[in-house]
């Protein structure tokens, strides 16, 4: 897509730096990446410092929010230019983020054929040991490595990719572009790939953030029965190796997890939360957006985590903190609510 195009989809789209209109961009990128010839969104100084401090980002084309580029000091504004590929401005961040990722979406994932099987236009690559049952589509370009077994009613949408020695149990949907490693185990009525749950609000409407980063599975992972683990936005959710997911757990957008995390039955987990290896999450613990948790962390069942956790910590309750902080207290209030209690008996 041209660079002059932009403002097509974004009226308040506005250059600040003086470059070539008809440059290609290829997308957009985030601060978990920072890839080049795609565009960067900042909309405060947690963002720009993060991009600023990166020696990873280089040819980015940078979107500022028009109020906040309006505070930066002509230092500031000048080390931008300095790093930047090209610099803009728009009226809202979050909503150019809707209304140009649309167009990158409609650029990345196009049209594909998931009407007609690919085995039938010859556009997918099967292995010849792959184990596929009947009632299994599959889309196009997708690629089914050796030993893979696939179970009835299962969709494989297109450009999707399978790892050998892979199973998928009836019913599961995996939708375009996801990746699965070697030797994974995915349980039936999983959906791996959907759109992440990203809207901006604005004037009465919810504006769809279109969703192009997929998912990435590591080897040996085993998923339950009915999980769901989303799309990144831009950059990829994934799930480290070794990873074991029970049944009905929720994986936001742009989730991390490390190797040999461990997530029990109905856990849910907000978008962008980076999880350390072998961290162990009880059934039914949820973590907010964008959280920190470290390596061989453990959170009790229940628990609701919404502050970053350090690694090797142990935490409950809500909101989680120290174990023997969370038992103390919920002793003390035990202790005092049966002295009322008798008291009044």
């Amino acid at each position: 897509m041209k660079l002059g195009s932009l403002k097509n989809f974004d009226p308040s789209f506005e250059l600040i730096t003086a470059t070539d209109e008809n440059i290609s961009i290829e997308g957009i990128t985030d601060t978990s990446e920072f890839l080049p010839h795609k565009i960067l969104f900042v909309k405060n100084k947690v963002f720009l410092n993060q991009y600023l401090e990166s020696v990873d980002a280089v040819n980015v084309g940078v979107v500022l929010d028009k109020k906040f580029a309006d505070t930066l000091s002509s230092e500031q504004m000048d080390s931008v230019k300095h790093k930047s590929w090209w610099i803009a401005t728009v009226e809202e961040v979050n909503l150019a983020m809707s209304f140009l990722s649309k167009p990158f979406y409609d650029e990345k994932i196009g049209n594909p054929n998931d009407i007609v099987d690919g085995r039938q236009m010859g556009s997918a690559s099967i292995h010849p040991s792959a184990w596929i049952a009947q009632g299994v589509f599959i889309g196009e370009n997708v690629s089914v490595s050796e030993n893979v077994k696939i179970h009835p009613g299962c969709t494989i949408m297109s450009g999707a990719s399978i790892g050998e020695g892979t199973e998928i149990f009836p019913n599961v949907t995996i939708y375009r572009n996801v990746v699965i490693g070697n030797h994974v185990r995915i349980h039936s009525q999983c959906v791996i790939g959907a759109d992440g749950f990203g809207y901006n609000f604005s004037k009465g409407v919810h504006h769809k953030v279109w969703h192009t980063g997929s998912v990435i599975i590591g080897d040996n992972v085993e998923i339950g029965a009915n999980t769901c683990i989303d799309s990144g936005t831009f950059s990829p959710t994934i799930i480290g190796k070794g990873t074991k997911i029970d049944n009905m757990v929720q994986i936001g957008h742009n989730c991390r997890l490390g190797t040999g995390v461990i997530l029990c039955g109905q856990v849910g987990i907000g978008g962008s939360t980076t999880i350390g290896d072998y961290t162990v999450l009880g059934g039914d613990a949820k973590i907010a957006n964008g959280i920190k948790v470290g390596k061989g962390v453990q959170i009790a069942g229940g628990s609701g985590v919404t502050a970053h956790i350090e690694d090797g910590a142990v935490v409950g309750g809500f909101p989680a903190r120290d174990i023997k902080e969370w038992m103390k207290g919920v002793a003390y209030l035990r202790k005092h609510s049966l002295e009322r209690k008798d008291k009044n008996s």
